[in-house]
């Protein structure tokens, strides 16, 4: 059964997700787990993930997808990787990997990339970078929602400058977070 742009097979758990990018076809996850929040809320926002991979069976507007996701200025070379037979990922690109440790699937956004090196981080960690490399990558979020309901596509322009805020606003929070502590 192939999917259309508007109803991805829909899973709960990220190794199904993974078996399912894994095979080329787009997937919808809930977002789970803490590293993601506040950004995202658990149980109610979700994510749709296009395989990093290129398929063969991918409908034309899921084709469109991915080449609006891979169309890059050449404004900033540094901040992506890309190849011919794979999507491009950029800095700030919500991925799907395998956590190195486990053996587990994660959330996580790229906050750097240097050459096939990716340092990733969710967006309620204060704490030290995840590593991995593009070969550990499934899947790149390509629409969903966020905060509570609100419909995003990562093309746009919008979703672009808010993903760049939020990433860039890190050391804020995170300064914010400590001076709330102290004054507790």
């Amino acid at each position: 059964m192939k999917e259309t742009l508007d109803e991805p097979i829909y899973y709960e758990e990220y190794e199904e997700v993974a078996a399912e990018l894994s095979k080329g076809h787009f997937a919808k996850c809930i977002v789970r787990g803490k590293s993601m929040l506040p950004f995202f809320k658990l149980g109610e926002d979700y994510l749709v993930l296009a395989p990093i991979k290129n398929g063969d069976s991918l409908t034309p507007a899921n084709k469109e997808i991915i080449d609006r996701h891979n169309n890059i200025s050449k404004k900033k070379k540094r901040n992506f990787t890309a190849a011919h037979d794979r999507m491009t990922l950029r800095r700030r690109d919500i991925v799907m990997f395998k956590y190195r440790f486990t053996g587990t699937y994660r959330l996580m956004r790229v906050v750097h990339i240097w050459g096939t090196l990716l340092l990733l981080r969710g967006d309620g960690c204060y704490g030290c970078y995840e590593r991995a490399t593009v070969s550990d990558v499934l899947g790149i979020a390509v629409y969903g929602t966020f905060k509570g309901g609100k419909e995003f596509i990562t093309s746009s322009r919008r979703w672009r400058t808010l993903s760049k805020w939020w990433t860039g606003t890190y050391r804020l929070r995170l300064w914010l977070r400590k001076f709330k502590k102290q004054q507790i």
